[in-house]
């Protein structure tokens, strides 16, 4: 693991709650949304944001050569003027916490940042958004929580090859992460790989906004086609705490069994696997002679395992 990158961790509602616990956010959950529509986010009041996560495919790239155009709303470039923060993704990596730092960091009259994140944004004020992005992969604080929720990796992939140039729909690319909220009167849309902040639909209140936002990820929806692979977190405030000040008890018991569920899931994946992986691997191969092998990693080629495989072949003096 590099102590100066940023790793790659799951999209998961989990993860990020713990993440912004640890950057010291007060009061801040990230719950799963399963539906688009309104009742489900009126279900999750008070909703500070969603993250959008899809894949970022022909469509995404062919807007970023057209002078880098919105797939939707128009940029607004007097962003600053509103006191809207926004950070341009400079890290690859880090697009999944950037992209919910991007909608926070625009709540400070609603969340409590903490120390740390409120000296950062005093910082960065004046700055534009590629600074402000850079200061944000830089912060030790961010990085290092954002790191400790992938396990350490047994191999370096300095070597990984990159995507082509052609690589399109049909393959699994990368997945990018967005933020919309509401702010100055208009939902908007924060892309870190984008110029500006994208302005959407008007929306003067939180029941508005409600009513409105699923119209808003729709629209992006149907510009992708038959893809089907998306995900919606919505960033609420903390339900257990809620629960325990309305005397909720049943609401008490179904929170704490949802943040021990967490809990147990984000140990297993700081946990390096690597090692059973070998043992399972050798115990695998050690009968298996040369077409045997081949058959093996033929079948892992297909599943995408293939790397893995080359690298314990190395490990073990193997000719591929």
């Amino acid at each position: 693991m590099s102590e100066s990158g940023w790793n790659t961790i799951d999209s998961d509602a989990g993860v990020f709650s713990e993440l912004v616990e640890k950057i010291q956010i007060q009061d801040v959950e990230i719950n799963e949304l399963y539906s688009i529509d309104s009742d489900s986010l009126r279900q999750l009041d008070p909703v500070h944001g969603v993250i959008f996560l899809f894949k970022y495919g022909k469509i995404d790239r062919q807007y970023a050569q057209d002078g880098n155009k919105p797939l939707d709303g128009v940029y607004d470039q007097d962003y600053q003027e509103k006191s809207i923060f926004f950070a341009n993704q400079t890290i690859q990596n880090a697009c999944a916490t950037q992209a919910v730092l991007n909608v926070l960091l625009n709540k400070s009259d609603e969340v409590v940042l903490g120390d740390e994140l409120s000296n950062f944004k005093s910082f960065v004020t004046g700055f534009d958004s590629e600074m402000i992005g850079e200061a944000m992969s830089n912060s030790d604080l961010i990085r290092s929580v954002h790191n400790s929720f992938s396990a350490p990796s047994s191999f370096a992939d300095d070597d990984k090859p990159k995507p082509p140039q052609d690589y399109d729909d049909k393959n699994d690319g990368l997945f990018h992460f967005i933020g919309y909220l509401l702010k100055d009167n208009h939902i908007y849309e924060l892309d870190g790989l984008k110029s500006y902040p994208i302005k959407h639909v008007e929306c003067n209140s939180q029941e508005e906004f409600y009513e409105k936002l699923p119209g808003v990820i729709h629209n992006r929806i149907s510009k992708y086609g038959d893809e089907l692979r998306f995900s919606l977190l919505a960033i609420t405030n903390n339900k257990l705490e809620q629960a325990k000040k309305e005397n909720d008890y049943d609401a008490i018991n179904t929170q704490m069994m949802k943040r021990e569920t967490w809990k147990n899931e984000n140990e297993l994946r700081r946990h390096d696997y690597m090692g059973l992986i070998v043992a399972l691997l050798k115990n695998i191969s050690k009968d298996l002679d040369d077409e045997e092998w081949k058959k093996l990693l033929d079948s892992a080629r297909s599943k995408g395992q293939l790397s893995l495989l080359q690298q314990f072949a190395k490990a073990q003096g193997l000719n591929l």
